[in-house]
């Protein structure tokens, strides 16, 4: 009789651990671009961050994990300079980022879209941190925030703002991360997960000066 009941606690633990894993269920992700079956859930808290390589603007090849073993590595995700949300957001994170900077922080966003788009990124939103062209997806796939775009949301975007999605992306392919935010320590953990499909919450810089390595 006690190991049943054993067995049932352990078979609870389990699966309340594994439905609170699950992405939210009451979420409508066509509405944001997603299908229900293609929902990126992002790598988490205690995770380490994957080795990958960079490619910056000026043609220089940068492995994150040489980043963050100097400093711990502020890592935000964006979908495009044709997205409003994205732009006042960027604009508002970048009037304070240099509070990030100052504990000794690197701030780094990827956006699949080519350097050209994010030119105009970052002329908009004056921001003077770095910026990642995620050229092959690579960045966005390692962290698991990648995601292909539903036609009826390019249709959207496309009549709504006059953007091909696909066609300011580097990769030519109609592909958005969710926009998360990863605050990577010195040993490569990551110890800050911002992640939500709803692309109008993002974190704050508050929130991330709160969490960032001590």
């Amino acid at each position: 009789m006690k190991n049943e009941i054993f067995i049932k606690v352990i078979a609870f633990v389990a699966f309340a651990i594994y439905t609170h894993n699950l992405p939210a269920q009451n979420i409508q992700y066509d509405k944001f671009g997603m299908e229900s079956i293609d929902v990126p859930t992002g790598l988490n808290v205690g995770d380490l961050a994957p080795d990958v390589m960079m490619l910056l603007a000026d043609g220089q090849k940068v492995a994150l994990k040489d980043l963050y073993s100097k400093q711990p590595v502020v890592l935000i995700f964006y979908r495009g300079y044709w997205c409003p949300v994205c732009n006042r957001y960027l604009a508002k994170f970048a009037k304070d980022a240099h509070k990030i900077e100052e504990l000794g922080a690197k701030i780094i966003a990827v956006t699949p879209q080519d350097y050209d788009n994010i030119d105009k990124t970052a002329e908009k939103n004056e921001t003077n941190f770095t910026i990642v062209s995620d050229r092959d997806e690579t960045i966005m796939k390692v962290f698991d925030v990648d995601y292909r775009v539903t036609d009826n949301y390019q249709q959207k975007v496309l009549k709504g703002l006059n953007t091909s999605i696909a066609g300011t992306n580097a990769s030519n392919e109609a592909v958005l991360p969710v926009p998360a935010t990863y605050i990577i320590d010195q040993s490569g953990k990551i110890v800050y997960k911002q992640f939500d499909p709803d692309y109008r919450n993002r974190a704050s810089v508050d929130e991330i000066l709160a969490h960032l390595p001590k």
